[in-house]
């Protein structure tokens, strides 16, 4: 440990450059409380890169005496972090790898302290455990899918609850969920945005598709909504910053029929579709080789969203405004979307239909959604 007198004013620049936190990688733990009983206390020690003695850890015969005092070559850190990298971990971390890890933090700081007030979204979840795919809407992962473009209002995100079906209640379950949906969205967002200082929102959701599209109806295109994909990788941070992709539209022969659409984006299910509606138009959207990895980028969420809502119009217009049935296999930011595109007053009534494989394999009706015309 060092014995040098380092000045207030270096103190504070380490400090605040620092944000208060240990500056070793993967630490970053405050401190400025107690990491049991949380009380406020100081905990933080000043940890010289290049030892202030030639003799210490990393130290210099000729640097040492120079940058003792200098800001930049001092760490804010923990009291176990700065011991281990003046013991047992000397030998590993070197001053070169120090110096990266203080500039790596101080910049990570500096970009989010930047960040302005009008760049607050309030996260909202909805969910549920799905087969053994358990969502995980940690506060740690959705911060870091808004940053850097956003920030979260609170460290509580607002929670809209969401179950998944049982065999023995199929009929019952949809209604309760969608009356729990409808109840809660109303009682925790649409009855509060309008007091909210910042309106923006940003949307996780990982549930049953029907429910999906039922929220996107709600949380719709006149609300400033930001919707992200669960990705293979665990998290919800986008992949890819702009990737597009060719959606491709299958149209009927004869479009006036019983209208269908289907959309075979994570799995090919047009011919599953087919068997059961021999008479009917049959819309598809899809790509070239489905699979429910494909969405990595908010350019193809946006893309995906432009053409269902052209699709939309050619099909209430084909149709003649007859209830649309709708089967999705797609990821779930997608099931999302359509909600959110889809336009009470102009386009078709769904009818949205679920795959019930506790029964047969079975595609079966699950939630409709009305039109106001």
């Amino acid at each position: 440990m060092s014995n040098t007198y380092i000045p207030k004013s270096v103190q504070h620049e380490v400090w605040w450059k620092a944000a208060g936190r240990c500056e070793f990688k993967g630490c970053n733990k405050p401190l400025y409380k107690h990491g049991v009983t949380l009380d406020e206390c100081k905990i933080s020690e000043l940890a010289h890169i290049i030892g202030d003695s030639e003799n210490g850890p990393r130290g210099d015969k000729k640097l040492s005496k120079v940058l003792a005092k200098d800001p930049k070559n001092i760490m804010l850190m923990c009291p176990e972090c700065h011991k281990y990298i003046d013991n047992e971990g000397k030998e590993k971390y070197t001053a070169e790898m120090l110096f990266d890890m203080k500039k790596r933090h101080e910049d990570r700081i500096a970009r989010l302290t930047a960040l302005g007030e009008d760049l607050q979204a309030h996260a909202v979840t909805y969910g549920s455990k799905i087969g053994n795919h358990q969502p995980d809407f940690s506060f740690p992962q959705i911060q870091d899918a808004l940053l850097p473009d956003f920030y979260p209002v609170n460290d509580m995100p607002i929670d809209l609850g969401g179950n998944w079906p049982t065999a023995k209640e199929w009929d019952e379950f949809w209604r309760r969920e969608v009356e729990n949906l409808e109840y809660n969205c109303k009682d925790k967002i649409l009855d509060k945005i309008d007091r909210w200082e910042y309106k923006r929102i940003a949307l996780f959701g990982f549930a049953p598709m029907p429910l999906l599209v039922k929220l996107g109806t709600m949380l719709n295109n006149k609300h400033e909504v930001v919707v992200y994909q669960k990705q293979r990788s665990g998290g919800w941070k986008w992949l890819q910053e702009k990737i597009h992709t060719d959606y491709i539209i299958n149209r009927p022969e004869n479009p006036r029929l019983k209208p269908v659409l289907v959309l075979s984006l994570s799995f090919p299910i047009a011919e599953r579709i087919k068997k059961h509606n021999p008479n009917a138009s049959i819309w598809e959207m899809t790509i070239d080789t489905p699979n429910p990895e494909f969405l990595k980028s908010k350019q193809q969420l946006y893309d995906f969203g432009r053409q269902i809502e052209l699709l939309l119009d050619d099909i209430t217009k084909a149709s003649n405004d007859q209830p649309l049935d709708l089967y999705l296999s797609v990821p779930v930011a997608c099931a999302i979307e359509f909600g959110r595109v889809w336009m009470q007053k102009a386009n078709s009534p769904l009818r949205i239909y679920d795959l019930d494989k506790q029964v047969d394999n079975i595609d079966k009706l699950a939630v409709t959604i009305e039109n106001k015309k």
